[in-house]
Parts: structure tokens; sequence; C-alpha cells
């Protein structure tokens, strides 16, 4: 009530209303009424009016759009739709602080929605709405995106020309093209940004490109519904998927060329209420061409498993739920184990990166290849090592066993949270425990977490009370946090590294299995012979300031450290 009563006795100040107007909203105005609405609605204030009283009463800083240059990646960390909505616009991003240009300031909703979206901390700035709806106009609309994105290409688009003769699923080449050259500038981008996936897809009243960077997910573009069934025609047609079937889900793929860089794009397509969804998968073959050594293993855990590789057979398992880098992991083994004395088989589902002196199997289930069913085959071509894509049934595990325990060395992964559930889990699918305690050799657990990005990470003092909640040894005084830059998109961090448990099966090990004991005891165990968990490792990267400790704990949450 008395900040009511301040803010009143400004405007009249002001000489924003007079002592008049101030008498008769007192006199009329219902309890708790907000006092800039009630003069909006009897006509006393503009919009306009109101925000400047607003921002001036807020000492709340004013900023001229017609005399800053507005960074169209920066504008573009939002979506059009929400810049209109709220009548806002990002100005510039510096220190992982965003500054966004408003017409209300106050608005805590509008506020509120752009930090939730953004993931950044947000600096509300004065703007009029004149210029604020010149600057969505200018950086923010389909046109001016299509534009900016085509602007990244220009040069190199003539050497995809092939696609144009190519595309004989669209309905004209001539109508077509500047639809072709919005998906080829997107998939330019995309690569060039180190994205993973790209989500297109249709919602009630537009058509959304995501990103997925790092692991997280965020909206990159908002284009009209108008373009959407062109763009997944496009699409379709450069995955050789079949354009006039709409009902069903479709995969496909084909090879890229962004620059000096040549990826592998695998397509998959969804039928939904709004229209097709595609996600575009990147396949870019450096990632299968990743040493052990630049996965962010500890030294221990990196000769642990190299001593393991050195065996002649044995299970080595590598697990982590999905996206934990399980597979870039299993094509970092064969490629130390990969020589011309070595007849080396995969069997995978699907075959993501093509590795030279490996034969890949792919399974084909319509035509009854299964892992299981590829195994037995693979098994009769003198291997001398196999790797499984995953143990998901008890025949698949049966003879990945038998296989380990007959002179082949075989790698797999298995979805668990902990090592020691992989071996839980495979008692679970059927397997007799005197089999395991023979067969399995390691198990390696694993997650990815963002690295901080090296060109904007702070340090900052840690309190007593974060030491003490994440067990940080007493020597440790100051910790990295993210801030947020051009070189890193605003996100303050920039690639990730895995965090590992590593499982060596030892006797004691061995004996807690054949007594059936659950994997809270085999973990205990392990710990006690020096095992350092997924939570450990990450918390010693956080220390060595590789990462932070919120990126760890929202990675690992729900495992027991």
């Amino acid at each position: 009530m008395k900040e009511r009563d301040e803010f009143a006795q400004f405007l009249v100040a002001k000489g924003y209303i007079d002592a008049l107007d101030l008498s008769e909203y007192l006199e009329s105005s219902k309890v708790g009424e907000p006092i800039g609405e009630a003069f909006l609605q009897r006509g006393v204030l503009s919009e306009e009016q109101l925000a400047e009283a607003v921002r001036r009463y807020l000492d709340i800083p004013e900023i001229s759009l017609t005399q800053v240059i507005i960074d169209p990646g920066v504008a573009g960390l939002i979506p059009e739709e929400m810049a209109c909505r709220y009548t806002l616009i990002p100005v510039d991003l510096r220190s992982g602080i965003l500054r966004v240009a408003m017409f209300d300031p106050t608005y805590e909703r509008a506020l509120r929605d752009v930090r939730m979206f953004t993931g950044l901390e947000i600096k509300p700035v004065f703007a009029k709405k004149e210029e604020i709806q010149a600057a969505i106009r200018r950086c923010l609309t389909m046109e001016q995106s299509v534009a900016r994105l085509a602007n990244l290409v220009d040069r190199t688009f003539e050497n995809q020309g092939l696609w144009l003769t190519e595309l004989t699923g669209v309905d004209s080449q001539k109508d077509n093209a500047p639809t072709l050259k919005l998906v080829y500038s997107v998939l330019h981008e995309a690569v060039i940004q180190g994205v993973s996936d790209i989500h297109w897809e249709s919602r009630k009243s537009d058509f959304m490109v995501r990103y997925r960077i790092d692991g997280k997910l965020k909206c990159k573009h908002v284009l009209s519904l108008n373009i959407a069934r062109s763009i997944v025609s496009c699409l379709k047609v450069m995955a050789q998927m079949d354009v006039a079937e709409r009902r069903i889900p479709q995969d496909g793929r084909m090879t890229f060329i962004a620059g000096q860089r040549r990826v592998d794009l695998r397509m998959a397509s969804m039928p939904t209420v709004y229209g097709e969804k595609i996600v575009v998968r990147i396949l870019d073959p450096e990632m299968a061409q990743r040493p052990l050594s630049e996965l962010g293993m500890r030294t221990e855990v990196e000769k642990g498993v190299q001593d393991l590789l050195m065996r002649p057979n044995g299970l080595i398992l590598v697990v982590g739920p999905t996206g934990s880098g399980k597979t870039t992991t299993l094509y970092a083994l064969l490629r130390e184990l990969n020589s011309e004395e070595q007849n080396i088989i995969s069997i995978e589902d699907p075959v993501e990166y093509q590795l030279s002196g490996v034969n890949q199997v792919q399974v084909n289930l319509p035509a009854g290849l299964s892992f299981a069913v590829g195994l037995r085959h693979i098994l009769r071509q003198d291997p001398d090592v196999i790797m499984i894509g995953e143990i998901r049934d008890e025949e698949t595990a049966r003879i990945a066993i038998t296989a380990s325990l007959t002179g082949h060395l075989v790698l797999s992964t298995l979805h668990t949270n902990t090592a020691a559930e992989a071996l839980a889990r495979l008692m679970d699918m059927g397997i007799e425990p005197y089999l395991l305690a023979s067969a399995v050799s390691g198990v390696l657990s694993q997650r990815l977490v963002r690295r901080l990005c090296e060109h904007c990470k702070k340090t900052y003092q840690v309190s007593e009370a974060e030491k003490r909640a994440l067990r940080l040894p007493a020597s440790v005084t100051l910790l990295y946090r993210s801030c947020g830059c051009s070189e890193c998109f605003g996100t303050g961090y920039r690639g990730r590294m895995g965090i590992h448990e590593f499982l060596l099966y030892n006797q004691d090990i061995k004996e807690l299995v054949l007594s059936r004991n659950n994997s809270r005891d085999i973990e205990q165990q392990a710990m006690v012979s020096g095992m350092m968990t997924v939570l450990e490792d990450g918390l010693t990267k956080v220390i060595q300031g590789f990462t932070t400790a919120e990126e760890v704990l929202n990675t690992v949450s729900g495992i027991k450290g």
C-alpha cells in the first residue's frame, strides 16, 4: 500500500497526472487495484507514458535501438513469437548476462520466460515500442532469418548444386530453391557449431528448429508454418525417403559437406498431430577417431582398461544411460585393438561410424538379422575381437558370455546406472553367476558432462557450506563457474568430457557374484578395492576446473556416490 502511494505521488510530482486525477482514483479505485492499470483504463495515461513513468520511478536505464547495432545471433536467442508477444528483443550478451530491451521492463512474466528459455541472467533496459518492433522486423522475421542463414553459405552453396537436380520428389525446382537453400543453411550452421541433433517440428502456429548442443536442446529458429511441408519434403528427398508417405515413420541417411568438413546425417521422420517431425543426427567421423586418451579418463582408469584389452579373452562392458557416450568409447577401444593381426567384427544397430579395418554388421530385423542371429554367424568367421552394440536380451547375453569363455575378446554395452548394476542386470536376464564370474573382465560406467568454456570461465570463493555439501577437501578454496561469451554461444560451456567409474573384476567381486549378492554389496566392495564412483570422479574434475558442480550433480542425479 505504501509503495502504491509513493508511486502515485511520483506520478503527480513528475507531471504524468494532476492532483484531480489522483483524487478521483483514490475515491473510485478498488482495493488492491494496480494504480498504473487503473489510469490506463481511465485513459489518463497511455501505455507509453506509463512505461516511461515506471522506468523512471524504478531507475531502469533507457536505450535507443536506432543508435546500437544488434547482433542477429544474440537477437535470435529467443524466437520471434516471444519477442512480439512481450515487445522485447535481446541486445547484447556479456559475461553471461543478456541485456534485453523491453517496452515494459517491470513485466515479471516476460523476464521469467526469457530467463527460462535462454538459461541466462537477464538485465532489462527500456526502449520505445516502435524501436523494438522495428528491431524485431529487422532481426527476427522469417525473411531475415532465411537471409541470415543463407548468407553463411552463399559462397559454398554451388558445391551442393547437385541437389537441385536430384529433388525429384519436390513439386517444382524453381519454387523450392529458396527452401532448399534454407535447409542447407541450417545444416551448415549446425555442423559448424558442433550440433549433435537437429529437431524440425511443426507446432500449432509455427515451425520450430531446435539444436542439441553438448547434450542440451535449445530453440534456434522459429519459421512460418507455411513452409513446413516444403522443408520436410526437401529433407526426405535428401535422405532418400518416400516423400508421399506421411503416415508412418521413416529412416534415411546421407552425406553432407560443410566447408572442408564431410559428415554423415541420419534422419528419422515421425508423424505428429501438427505434421511430420524430423530429427537429423549429425555423425562426425572425427568422433570415431578419438583415441582413449581424449575421453577424459583418469590415468589409472585408462591404464586399467588398456590392461584388459591386452587379454586374449573376456567380456568388457561399457554402461550408462542413452547419450552417455558408450558408442564413442567402444570405438576408441576398437581403435586400440585394430591391427592387421586381429580379425575384428562388430554387430551394431545402427552402424553410426565406419571404421577402417573393422568388419561391421548392421542389424536388420525385417530380414531376420538380430544381435543373437548375427552373433552366431560371427563366431563362424574366426574372430579375435567381437563388438556387440548392445546386450538387450538373454540370448544375446548368453552368446556373448560363451564367446568370451571360448577365447574371444568381447566388447559390449548395457543400459544401467552404475557398474555394479550391470552384473545384477545380467543375472536378472538369466545368466548363471558361475558364468559371469568366469567371463566378465571389467565394467566401465560413464556419463558426459559439459566442459567449461576456456574463454569466459571465472573463479569464485567456495563457501564452507558448499564444501560440506560436496565433501570437498579443506584445501579447496576456489572453483570455476560458467559465464557465457560469443565463443560458447552464451552457454558458458564448450564441448563435453566423460566422468567414469571402473569396476575391475577381482576375486572379491567374483565371490560376491557367486553368492548372488546385490549390486549395492558389489559396489561397496569395489569401493573398498579403490573404485572411484562417477560422482566422485565428476567432483574431481570440478576441482580441476574442467566443469561445474551443478553440471556434475545434474548429470548424475539419482546415483548414489
